[in-house]
């Protein structure tokens, strides 16, 4: 979207908004001149929101911001997210959508995987890393949560890795 136009719009409500104090500070002696003030006050601030609403929206839809969120939406999701999760979170079309996701996988912060149905762009530095606590010698797998230290089968220290 361009802004251009939402500038110029924000920029129309100023003389609104200045016609519009004048009529009221000249309305004191005079009532004729408060609705006319009222109205011009109105119209201005009318043009002021509208303006920097679609300003707002356009900042926030802004590819680098996009690419940022995706990266914060992946981390909330445990590293994976789809297309639809990033249209439904910033609210943003298909293809907007899919230019963010391509882009992230073309620096290589993600990979695109095909599961079932659907298309999963995987973060793989935001994936939960698993915890383990195994024999070296055995191979035998015990539950972090246990609390031994030897391993009961075959009596070797046992290890705790990251997977």
């Amino acid at each position: 979207m361009k802004k251009f136009p939402y500038i110029l719009l924000s920029l129309t409500s100023i003389p609104f908004l200045a016609l519009g104090l004048l009529f009221l500070i000249s309305a004191v002696g005079n009532s004729t001149r408060l609705l006319p003030g009222l109205a011009f006050i109105a119209i201005g601030i009318f043009l002021l929101v509208i303006g920097l609403r679609k300003l707002r929206r356009i900042a926030a839809t802004s590819p680098d911001v996009l690419r940022t969120g995706a990266i914060d939406l992946a981390k909330q999701l445990g590293g994976e997210l789809t297309v639809s999760q990033l249209r439904a979170e910033f609210k943003i079309s298909q293809q907007q959508a899919q230019d963010v996701l391509s882009q992230l996988e073309a620096e290589g912060n993600c990979e695109r995987e095909q599961r079932e149905e659907r298309l999963v762009y995987v973060f793989n530095g935001l994936l939960p890393s698993m915890v383990e606590k195994s024999c070296p010698y055995c191979g035998n797998k015990l539950p972090v949560r246990s609390s031994l230290r030897k391993c009961p089968n075959c009596g070797a220290q046992l290890e705790i890795t990251k997977s």
